[in-house]
């Protein structure tokens, strides 16, 4: 067993026996909450949302996924976008620097 983990609890959706996970000690402890926490006001959305019992719990909880998922991937993208414009403002950083260094 490793000694530098923590053991945590959570408790996900109408889901009967929480998830125990070991996660390193500091701020991985707060991102696993955290995303609990998420996970749990989007599924109580949708469980308010079909109330009426048109969607059951297990495709209320695929549907958090997947929209967390899709939330991942436009991070991603938004990410490179803007290390991609990152580079070009470095770049015309460096022919401003290199033009007044050149006088």
């Amino acid at each position: 067993m490793n000694d530098d983990k923590l053991k945590i609890t959570l408790r996900i959706a109408d889901l009967k026996t929480p998830l125990a996970l070991r996660v390193d000690y500091g701020a991985d402890e707060k991102y696993w909450r955290d995303a609990a926490d998420l996970f749990n006001k989007r599924w109580a959305f949708y469980k308010d949302k079909y109330k009426d019992g048109l969607m059951d719990s297990e495709s209320m909880m695929a549907m958090v996924a997947v929209e967390m998922a899709r939330l991942y991937c436009e991070m991603v993208q938004d990410r490179k976008t803007l290390l991609a414009d990152l580079r070009k403002l470095e770049a015309e950083a460096a022919k401003i620097l290199d033009g007044h260094t050149g006088e």
